[in-house]
């Protein structure tokens, strides 16, 4: 009788159909052998190691992740409340945005920050995007909404741009206060905002950035 040979696939689905196979039998775990660069295959021999030493590789991995993100963060807060602190001192619109517009996305490394309007003629007096009333309806949602995800290449936020949005951020204003500008943008030309990264302090700027506008617009 032949024996049947059993593939890596076979052995790959049998553990993913048994999620508490080592439980059972834990001891297996030290007759295995693991990569010690869990980001790689290993090459030869010397890139394996125990399972033990493979879980604390795995463990640094995410300490390190972690770390990373708060530090990511702690700089991203830090920039915020500068910003802030220079958005209130504004005394009117023309300052406001152009702050807004040509000093925060350098400041920031993004490709832009700008407020979208469906009038033409404030479009063009602060240098605002400019689109028309029915794609804002389709992109604002209820009053400080927000998202971060790739772009929507159908909505035209971007079409004025000289770079090619990969990701944004929309900040929806509460339209019954700022009807002539009911979105605020970020964008990205890499996929900075896919990740969510910041997202809290993001949609705090965004929030400031509302009372701010709505100050200026009485």
């Amino acid at each position: 009788m032949f024996s049947k040979k059993i593939k890596i696939e076979d052995v790959e689905k049998f553990l993913k159909d048994n999620p508490n196979f080592f439980l059972k039998k834990s001891s297996i775990l030290d007759q295995l052998n693991f990569p010690k660069n869990i980001n790689k295959e290993f090459q030869n021999q010397n890139q394996i190691i125990s399972f033990k030493d493979w879980l604390i590789e795995k463990l640094k991995l995410q300490k390190k992740t972690l770390i990373d993100n708060a530090k990511h963060n702690y700089i991203s807060q830090k920039k915020i409340h500068l910003v802030i602190i220079s958005l209130l001192q504004k005394k009117n619109k023309k300052d406001f945005f152009s702050y807004l517009n040509n000093d925060l996305p350098s400041f920031f490394k993004l490709e832009l920050i700008n407020v979208v309007t469906s009038k033409k003629k404030i479009s063009d007096e602060f240098n605002l995007i400019h689109l028309e009333e029915k794609k804002i309806k389709e992109i604002h949602q209820s009053k400080n909404h927000f998202v971060m995800d790739a772009v929507d290449d159908s909505s035209g936020l971007y079409n004025s741009s000289n770079n090619k949005i990969i990701s944004n951020a929309i900040f929806s204003f509460d339209k019954k206060i700022l009807s002539d500008f009911p979105l605020l943008v970020f964008g990205s030309c890499d996929k900075h905002f896919i990740s969510n990264r910041a997202y809290d302090l993001i949609l705090f700027l965004s929030s400031i950035v509302e009372y701010k506008l709505i100050e200026l617009n009485k």
